[in-house]
C-alpha cells in the first residue's frame, strides 16, 4: 500500500456523513458496470492503471497541486487497484485524497503570496492550456512559476468586470477560500463518486456514475421542454466552456454581434442587473444552476473568446432572456433551390434536419399533435414532391443525433426493405433493426450533407445510405464517430444512477462508425473541419472489429465508382478555379495552426473595449432563422447544390 510521509487523517473519518453512496457500494457498482459493459467484463491491470490515472486527473486536472514525486509514489500501486477492489481495501482512496488536501493547503499559502505581487499585463507571455503537453512540477520553484501565470491569467479575466486590480485580487482570494471550504466539506458520497467515475471512464468516455443530484439534473436536461438559455456546457481546465448551441433555444436567437459561440469561456454570471459572480474554477453543476432559470428572466454571461481570425482574446457581456425550448423550434425545415446548368434548370429539394427528435410523451399518450423527425420529413417530402423536384438534399451538418428509432424510420423512407443498423451487445450478441416503412417513400436521387459535428443517429442514417449506395455523401470531413449505445439505470435508495456503454452500432455492411465516423464520397472545404474533435480524440474509446455483413442488397441505379469519380473531379475543378474557395482553404490552414497552439496570451489588449462593441467573430456558418437556404454565406452548400445538379443529370 501507498505510505505518504505526512500525518494521515483518514478522509472518510473526517468527511461529512451522508445517507447516499457508501464505501460498501463500490464493489457492487463496479461489478454491475463490468457485467453489462460491451467490451470489458473483468478487472485487470489495464483497467487498474487507467482508474488510478483518472483518479489523479479528477483531483488535479490542471496539474497545479501534485508534484511529479507524488505521482510516482502513487503510481507504484497502479497494478494493484483491481486487487484492492476485489478485497474491499480502499485505504488508497483515502491516502491519495489526503495528500491532495495537503497540497491544496500548501497552494493556498502560495496564492496568498503571489496575489500580493504586481503583474505586468503588457508583457508578452503565454500559458499552455493543453495539460497533456506539460508534466507535473518537479520543484517548488517550478510550481510557483506555474501558479504565477495561472493567477495572472485569472486576474486578467477579472479586470474587465471589476475594473480594479485590488478588487480583482480580493475576488481571486475569495474564490480560492470558498473552494478550500468546499474541499474541506467534501462528503463520503462525493469522494466515492469521484473514484467510481475514475473507474467507469477507464472503460470508455461515456460510462459514468451520477450522484442523486447529477441524476436529477440529467432528467431535467432530457425533457422536451426546458427553461434556460439553450446551450450545452462542459468544464475544461477550470473554465466552463460552451460545447454547442441548442437549435431553437434562446442562445441561438441572439443578434449576430452578441451571439454565443462554441468554445466561448464563461468567466462570470449575473442575474439581470446584479453584480457578476466569478465562475472560474467553479463546479460545472453550480454554474449550470446559476444560468438555468425561469422563462422570461434575464441572465448575463461574461465570456472570453479567442478571435479565430486574429488570435486575440476578447471579452463580451452577453444578455440572454431565458425561454422554454420547444420541439417545434428545432424541427425540420425545407425549401427548393433551382440550379441552372447547360441551359437546363434542376429543381432540388432541401431539408435541414437539426436533430433526430421525438415527442415521446405525446406519442405515448396518442396525441394527434405528436411530432417526430421522420413524420415531419414525410410532410416536407410531400410538399416538395407536389411542387416538383428532380432530386433531394438532406442536410445533417451539425446534427448531434437523437432518437435511434427516428434514424431507422428516416432511412426507411428511401429504401424498399432491409436492415438499417446492426447493434452488437455484450458477449457479441448482434441485433438487426430493419426498415419498418412499407415501400419506398421517395425514389429520386438524394444527397446527404455531413460534417465533424454530425454524430450518433446522423451517422446511422448516413451509413445506411452509403452501404445501400442509395445516397451520395458530401462533407467537409468525416463525422464525429460516436457509435456506441448507453443504458441508463436509476439506483435504489436515492443513490443516483449509472450510465453504461452496452452496445456498438454497425452499418448494414458490417463496419462501425465508432471512432472514425462516416467518410464522405466527396469532400468540400468548410470551416467546420478546423476543429480536431471526434470520438477517436477522446480517452479510452471503445474499439470494434468487423461483423459479418447483414443480408441486404445495395442499389445499382444510383451510384457507382465512375459517377463518384466524375463528380469529384468536377467539384475539384470548380473549387480550384474559385477565388472564394482558395481564400477559404488558406484561412482553414491558418486557423488549424492557431487552434493547435492551445495556449492563451497573458497580455492585456489595449483596444479591448472597442473590440467588445464590434462583431467579434464571423460564425462558422451564418444562419438566418427565416432563411433556410443561405448560399451567400454558406459556400459549402453552394457547391453541394452544384454537385447535386450534376449528379441528377448523370443518372437521368
Amino acid at each position: 500500500m501507498l505510505t505518504i510521509p505526512i500525518t494521515i487523517f483518514l478522509v472518510f473519518g473526517c468527511l461529512n456523513k451522508t445517507s447516499g453512496l457508501k464505501q460498501s457500494d463500490i464493489k457492487p457498482l463496479i461489478m454491475r458496470f463490468l457485467s453489462r459493459h460491451v467490451q470489458y467484463h473483468e478487472l485487470n491491470d489495464t483497467i487498474s492503471k487507467r482508474t488510478l490515472r483518472n483518479y489523479i486527473r479528477y483531483l488535479d486536472p490542471g496539474k497545479y497541486y501534485f508534484y511529479e514525486n507524488d505521482v510516482k509514489l502513487i503510481s507504484k500501486q497502479e497494478d494493484e487497484i483491481d486487487d484492492y477492489i476485489k478485497t474491499g481495501n480502499y485505504t488508497f482512496i483515502n491516502e491519495i485524497f489526503t495528500l491532495y488536501k495537503k497540497r491544496y493547503n500548501e497552494t493556498m499559502t502560495l496564492i496568498n503570496e503571489l496575489s500580493r505581487r504586481n503583474f505586468d499585463f503588457n508583457q508578452e507571455e503565454r500559458i499552455t492550456t493543453d495539460r497533456d503537453k506539460i508534466s507535473f512540477a518537479t520543484t517548488k520553484e517550478e510550481m510557483k512559476e506555474r501558479w504565477r501565470k495561472n493567477i495572472k491569467l485569472q486576474l486578467l479575466n477579472y479586470l474587465p468586470v471589476v475594473k480594479d486590480i485590488n478588487k480583482a485580487k480580493k475576488k481571486l482570494l475569495k474564490k480560492y477560500t470558498l473552494q478550500k471550504k468546499r474541499i474541506d466539506e467534501m462528503t463520503h458520497e462525493k469522494v466515492i463518486a469521484i473514484f467510481i467515475n475514475s473507474f467507469s471512464t477507464a472503460l470508455d468516455p461515456h460510462s459514468n456514475y451520477l450522484t442523486q443530484e447529477d441524476h436529477e439534473d440529467f432528467m431535467i436536461s432530457t425533457k422536451l421542454k426546458l427553461e434556460g438559455i439553450g446551450a450545452l456546457l462542459r468544464s475544461e481546465d477550470g473554465f466552463v466552456k460552451v460545447e454547442s448551441i441548442v437549435p431553437g433555444g434562446a442562445a441561438s436567437k441572439l443578434p449576430e454581434n452578441i451571439k454565443l459561440k462554441p468554445n466561448d469561456k464563461i468567466i462570470a454570471v449575473a442575474q439581470k442587473d446584479a453584480e457578476p459572480v466569478d465562475v472560474i474554477d467553479m463546479d460545472l453543476r453550480d454554474v449550470v444552476k446559476m444560468i438555468r432559470g425561469k422563462k422570461g428572466t434575464e441572465v448575463r454571461l461574461t465570456i472570453i473568446r479567442e478571435d479565430i481570425n486574429t488570435g486575440k482574446q476578447v471579452r463580451l457581456v452577453i444578455p440572454i432572456i431565458r425561454e422554454e425550448i420547444k420541439l417545434e423550434d428545432r424541427a425540420a425545415k425545407s425549401d427548393i433551390h433551382t440550379v441552372k446548368t447547360q441551359n437546363r434548370k434542376t429543381r432540388i429539394g432541401y431539408i435541414k434536419l437539426p436533430s433526430f427528435y421525438r415527442d415521446f410523451d405525446a406519442i405515448q399518450n396518442n396525441s394527434p399533435n405528436a411530432k417526430s423527425s421522420s413524420t415531419d420529413v414525410i410532410y416536407h417530402l410531400n410538399s416538395l414532391k407536389n411542387k416538383g423536384i428532380d432530386g433531394m438534399i438532406i442536410d445533417l451538418r451539425g446534427n448531434p443525433g437523437g432518437a435511434l428509432d427516428e434514424a431507422v424510420n428516416l432511412a426507411g423512407l428511401f429504401i424498399d426493405e432491409g436492415p438499417i443498423v446492426q447493434i452488437m451487445y455484450s458477449h457479441e450478441y448482434v441485433e438487426e433493426l430493419n426498415d419498418k416503412i412499407p415501400n419506398v417513400y421517395y425514389d429520386g436521387p438524394i444527397i446527404v450533407l455531413i460534417d465533424r459535428f454530425s454524430a450518433s443517429a446522423s451517422e446511422i442514417f448516413a451509413g445506411a445510405m452509403k452501404d445501400y449506395q442509395r445516397g451520395l455523401i458530401i462533407g467537409s470531413s468525416n463525422t464525429f464517430g460516436k457509435g456506441t449505445v448507453q443504458s441508463y439505470e436509476v439506483l435504489s435508495n436515492k443513490k443516483g444512477a449509472i450510465k453504461i456503454t452496452t452496445a456498438i452500432f454497425y452499418q448494414p455492411g458490417g463496419t462501425s462508425n465508432q471512432l472514425n465516423g462516416i467518410y464522405p464520397d466527396i469532400t468540400i472545404p468548410d470551416l467546420s473541419s478546423i476543429w480536431e474533435i471526434g470520438e477517436n480524440k477522446m480517452e479510452y474509446p471503445v474499439t470494434w472489429k468487423r461483423l459479418k455483413s447483414a443480408n441486404f442488397k445495395p442499389y445499382d441505379k444510383y451510384l457507382n465508382r465512375n459517377i463518384v469519380n466524375r463528380l469529384k473531379s468536377s467539384s475539384y475543378t470548380r473549387i480550384k478555379k474559385s477565388q472564394k474557395f482558395q481564400e477559404l482553404i488558406e484561412r482553414i490552414k491558418k486557423l488549424k495552426k492557431k487552434i493547435s497552439d492551445k495556449s492563451i496570451s497573458l497580455k492585456e489588449e489595449s483596444l479591448l473595449e472597442e473590440q467588445k462593441k464590434k462583431d467579434i467573430e464571423k460564425s462558422i456558418r451564418q444562419e438566418d432563422d427565416d432563411q433556410i437556404i443561405d448560399l451567400k454565406n454558406d459556400l459549402f452548400l453552394l457547391e453541394a447544390f452544384q454537385i447535386a445538379a450534376e449528379y441528377i443529370m448523370m443518372i437521368r
